[in-house]
C-alpha cells in the first residue's frame, strides 16, 4: 500500500500550506529525506523531505494549490526492490551514470555515461562524429541544470543569470536560498558604491526585499493605508485565536542576574573567539526553564479539544526570533539535554537560519514551551501571548542595574531582570505558575562567580 505524504505543519499556529513547486515528477524514484516539493506558508518556505524511499506514484495536490495541514498531497510506493521495478508503457528507462565528477558546484559537470547501445560518451566532449550521442549529452546537461521552480522564478524577477549561480543543493541544484543570497550580495554592493546623496535610498533597497515589504497605498496627505503581508496577517490571526482560546493570566518575578552578568562581561568575547558563536543571557534562562519544567511538568502541556491535558515528556523549547518578515518560533529539540554552551550554539544556528529564510520543516514543529527575549529591544516588563497550543510562554526582559535591598537591609547596585510568565488558566493556577517561576529564578540566582557552561 502506498505511503501518504501529508501537508506538514510548518509552525504551531499554521493551519494550511501551499505547494510552491514539485521537485519530483510522478514515476520518479526518491530517497528517504530527499526533497519532494517546496511548501509555502504564511510563516516559512521550506523543502518537504520524502518520508520513505520509493517511487512517487501519484501527486494529489498541484502547484500553487493550498490545502489544510495533514491532507495527503502525494503517494509513494515503498519497496525494497523498487529500483529494479519494470517501467510502464511509454516510460523511458533512465540513463545509467557510471560516474560523475563535479568540477564546480552548480557550474560544470563532466560525466561518463553508458547509453542504450552500450557505448560510452563523456558529457561536454561530443564531436560532430558523435552527433548520435547528442541526446545523451542533452540529458546530462538537463540534469546539471536542475533548478527548483521557485528559484527559477526568483531569478527571473531579479534579472539573475542562472549560469552565474553556484548551487548549494543536492548535486549542485540551484535553490531559492542561492538566488536570495545573490540578490543580497548584489544589493549590498550597490549600497556600498552609492554616494552620500543617495545612500538612504540604496540602504532602503537592501532591506526592502519583495518578501519583506508590505504593499502600501497612500490614501491622503494625512494617512497611509497599509496592506499587511501574509505573514503579518497570519500572526494577527494566531494572536486573536490564542486570546480567544486560552484564558490568559500573567505573573512576574524579579531575578538577580549579577553573577551571570559579570561572567558574560569577562568571558563572552573569549567564548566567541574560541567557539565561533556568541553567548548571551538566553541559554542561561533556557537552562533554568528546563529546571523549572522538571519540577513543574504541568507547564509543559497542552489542553485538548476534548477537555483533557496532555503533558509532554520531552522538553522542546521554542525560541522566538525576530526577522524582517515577522516573528518565527523555531524549536530546540530535547533542550534539557544540552549544556549552556550547547544551547548557545543551537540558539545561534536557529537565529541565523531564520534570518536567512533557511528554516526547515523540522525546525518549525513540536515545540512544547516558548522562551521569548523582548529584553534585547530594551523592554522592562512584558505580557506575552501564548503560542498555541502551549500551556505558557516566558518572556525575559532587559537586565538593568538598579539599587536593591540585600542582606542586613544593605542597599547595593545589582543587575536585575524581570521574568514574565503568561499561562493558560485552564491548566495552571497562580500557585503552579508562581512555583515554576520561583524554580527558574532559584536556578538563575544559584550561579556563583565561577560558572561552568560545558
Amino acid at each position: 500500500m502506498p505511503t501518504s505524504v501529508k501537508m506538514p505543519r510548518l509552525g504551531e499556529s499554521v493551519a494550511e500550506g501551499t505547494v510552491g513547486a514539485w521537485l519530483k515528477n510522478e514515476g520518479d524514484l526518491v530517497e528517504r529525506d530527499e526533497a519532494l516539493a517546496e511548501v509555502i506558508t504564511d510563516k516559512i518556505n521550506a523543502e518537504l523531505p520524502s518520508p520513505v524511499a520509493g517511487r512517487l506514484v501519484k501527486i494529489l495536490v498541484g502547484t500553487d494549490e493550498t490545502v489544510a495541514v495533514g491532507v495527503d498531497i502525494a503517494l509513494i510506493e515503498e519497496s525494497a526492490d523498487i529500483a529494479a521495478a519494470p517501467f510502464s508503457a511509454g516510460e523511458q528507462p533512465p540513463v545509467e551514470t557510471d560516474h560523475i565528477l563535479v568540477m564546480e558546484p552548480g557550474r560544470a559537470v563532466a560525466q561518463s555515461l553508458i547509453i542504450p547501445d552500450g557505448r560510452m560518451r563523456v558529457a561536454g566532449s561530443v564531436t560532430s562524429a558523435e552527433e548520435d550521442g547528442a541526446d545523451v549529452v542533452s540529458l546530462a546537461e538537463e540534469e546539471r541544470q536542475r533548478i527548483s521552480p521557485l528559484a527559477r522564478r526568483l531569478a527571473r524577477e531579479h534579472g539573475i543569470d542562472l549560469n552565474d549561480i553556484m548551487g548549494t543543493g543536492t548535486g549542485g541544484r540551484v535553490r531559492k536560498e542561492d538566488i536570495l543570497a545573490s540578490v543580497e550580495k548584489r544589493q549590498t554592493a550597490q549600497a556600498i558604491k552609492s554616494t552620500p546623496s543617495n545612500f538612504q535610498s540604496a540602504a532602503k533597497e537592501v532591506v526592502s526585499t519583495p518578501e519583506a515589504t508590505s504593499p502600501t497605498t497612500t490614501s491622503s496627505a494625512d494617512e497611509e493605508l497599509i496592506t499587511p503581508s501574509r505573514m503579518r496577517l497570519a500572526i494577527a490571526e494566531h494572536m486573536v485565536r490564542s486570546k480567544h482560546t486560552s484564558p490568559h493570566a500573567t505573573t512576574v518575578v524579579e531575578v538577580d542576574m549579577t553573577n551571570i552578568t559579570k561572567w558574560l562581561a569577562q568571558n563572552k568575547e573569549d567564548f566567541k573567539r574560541s567557539q565561533g558563536y556568541g553567548i548571551s543571557y538566553v541559554p542561561f534562562v533556557m537552562k533554568a526553564v528546563c529546571e523549572g519544567i522538571r519540577k513543574f511538568p504541568i507547564i509543559n502541556s497542552t489542553w485538548t479539544a476534548d477537555n483533557k491535558i496532555i503533558i509532554k515528556k520531552r522538553i522542546n523549547l521554542g525560541v522566538a526570533v525576530a526577522t524582517d518578515d515577522g516573528l518565527v518560533v523555531p524549536t530546540i529539540y530535547d533542550t534539557d539535554q544540552y549544556t549552556i554552551a550547547g544551547l548557545a550554539r543551537q540558539v545561534n544556528a536557529l537565529a541565523q537560519r531564520a534570518r536567512m529564510n533557511k528554516l526547515t520543516v523540522q525546525d518549525m514543529q513540536n515545540s512544547t514551551f516558548v522562551v521569548n527575549n523582548p529584553g534585547v529591544f530594551g523592554t522592562i516588563i512584558s505580557m506575552p501571548i501564548i503560542n498555541q497550543p502551549h500551556a505558557g510562554i516566558l518572556s525575559m526582559d532587559s537586565v538593568v542595574k538598579r539599587p536593591v535591598v540585600i542582606e542586613d537591609d544593605a542597599i547595593a547596585v545589582r543587575s536585575m531582570m524581570y521574568l514574565s510568565l503568561s499561562f493558560d488558566h485552564r491548566i495552571l493556577d497562580g500557585a503552579g505558575a508562581g512555583g515554576f517561576l520561583q524554580a527558574v529564578r532559584t536556578k538563575l540566582q544559584s550561579y556563583g562567580r565561577e560558572i561552568n557552561i560545558y
